[in-house]
């Protein structure tokens, strides 16, 4: 099937370089498309065909972030996404499709619930803490109730309908993190929105000292 729509977004692509007429605003336009469409197509068989099974190594956090805001804008949601990756920021221990899995199952759970507010924005933002990489994940949504935040990750969660935090999927993303020595918190920092922070080990070389 990926094959089959990549053929004619290819040939679109071609129409828009022999336009007779380039820098039109109907040229502009259909280049827009063409490569928004040729971007969501290689998202999508990015996640419908994941890779095989990994071992712990090094990873860089701007490709999985990256990865993960160019899937969401793909999806035109409504909600703007912010991602902000300090220029310092080392090489973390981890596996890079576990970390993907966990800033997916986040920036799902803030979408919906900030779906149906005006102005809703997503913040990821990763830096070095010390001997760590933190990845986090904030919303200026209408946050968690207190009694929640105790049970987030037990497995099965429910909290009420305008959270829309239900189900498994922090408790698999927490899961999946521990696998590869990295945690989930949930750690908010204002009186709005929930803000969630992924931890990760810096990769360490064979010598014993970071990269």
């Amino acid at each position: 099937m990926l094959h089959d729509l990549r053929s004619p977004a290819q040939s679109l692509t071609l129409i828009a370089d022999l336009m007779a007429d380039p820098g039109t605003e109907v040229e502009e336009i259909l280049r827009e498309s063409c490569g928004h469409l040729a971007r969501s197509l290689d998202l999508l068989s990015r996640v419908l065909h994941p890779p095989p099974p990994a071992e712990i190594g090094p990873i860089s956090v701007r490709e999985p972030v990256g990865f993960i805001a160019d899937l969401h804008q793909a999806g035109r949601t409504g909600v703007r996404l912010e991602a902000t990756i300090d220029p310092s920021v080392r090489a973390a221990a981890g596996i890079e499709r576990h970390l993907e899995h966990a800033l997916l199952n986040l920036v799902i759970n803030a979408t919906d619930a900030l779906r149906s507010r005006e102005g809703g924005l997503i913040r990821i933002a990763a830096r070095n803490v010390g001997e760590l990489v933190e990845v986090a994940v904030a919303d200026n949504g209408p946050g968690l109730p207190p009694d929640l935040a105790g049970r987030l990750f037990t497995y099965p969660v429910t909290a009420k309908a305008d959270t829309a935090l239900t189900g498994s999927g922090l408790h698999v993303a927490s899961e999946v993190l521990r696998l590869s020595g990295a945690s989930l918190t949930y750690a908010p920092d204002s009186d709005r929105g929930a803000r969630f922070v992924i931890t990760l080990p810096l990769w360490r070389g064979a010598a014993g000292h970071p990269e």
